[in-house]
């Protein structure tokens, strides 16, 4: 029986996390595609996209009112289930930042980490903000203005949730791309130019673009985990065989 060296053994581990952070883009992308991946006309939902659009902040109604309850539910369960690998995919860019020295390398993991723990609150809260919504159409009009303000106060404690983690995250891709820019990581130096947050939204906002319909509306609410793809699709093909440091840091 062959037995692998700590080195091997260390690399494998290293592609698997790189391969669970591309598996948790790849769910949570399905997760924004079910959740917000529709789009109606004012037209389509005339009571709440005309007659009460001043009373409603939310400004994702309109990419939630054509789905079903089981497509918005299974769109925030699917992320929620997929957060595991997205935190495995932590470890690989940690372990690539790794190299040049601990305190960047650390500070990234642990935005990365809490960002990641965070972002399952945000995400699954797009469904009970557009459930209320979508329940005024189903109740009396004495209802309505009972159900438009909770759907206010959802709202609120959404943008809290959602901006959290967006905020953490995107502290966490600057911290990334300046590590990188400073050598001494598994990456070579120009990695910087493509992962850093404007590259990584120009990704993420342009490729749904580019594609043809239906799935320019499907994806078109995912470009966040869109540039998350990117990255640790790059990342994890790009140091699948052995890397090692381009330079050296002195602490």
């Amino acid at each position: 029986m062959i037995s692998q060296s700590p080195q091997a053994d260390q690399q494998c581990w290293f592609r698997l996390a790189g391969i669970a952070g591309v598996v948790g883009a790849l769910f949570w992308i399905a997760g924004d595609a079910l959740i917000i991946g529709a789009k109606a006309q004012p037209s389509d939902f005339p009571l709440l996209l005309q007659t009460y659009a001043n009373r409603i902040g939310f400004g994702a109604l309109d990419m939630m009112l054509p789905s079903s309850e089981p497509r918005l539910a299974a769109g925030a369960l699917i992320a929620n289930i997929g957060i595991v690998f997205y935190l495995a995919g932590s470890w690989h860019l940690f372990r690539a930042l790794r190299p040049a020295g601990p305190k960047l390398a650390w500070a990234t993991f642990i935005l990365l980490i809490c960002g990641n723990a965070w972002s399952p609150l945000g995400h699954a809260a797009f469904y009970y903000v557009g459930m209320v919504y979508k329940t005024v159409l189903e109740v009396p009009e004495a209802a309505h203005g009972a159900l438009l303000a909770l759907g206010e106060h959802f709202h609120r404690v959404l943008t809290i949730a959602w901006l959290l983690p967006i905020v953490t995250l995107g502290l966490a891709l600057l911290m990334l791309a300046i590590t990188i820019a400073r050598g001494g990581t598994l990456y070579p130096r120009w990695v910087a130019l493509l992962f850093n947050p404007v590259t990584f939204l120009a990704v993420g906002i342009g490729v749904p673009h580019l594609l043809p319909q239906p799935l320019h509306t499907w994806l078109e609410g995912a470009g966040f985990n869109i540039g998350w793809l990117f990255v640790y699709g790059f990342s994890t093909a790009l140091l699948w065989r052995d890397a090692h440091p381009t330079k050296t840091v002195t602490p």
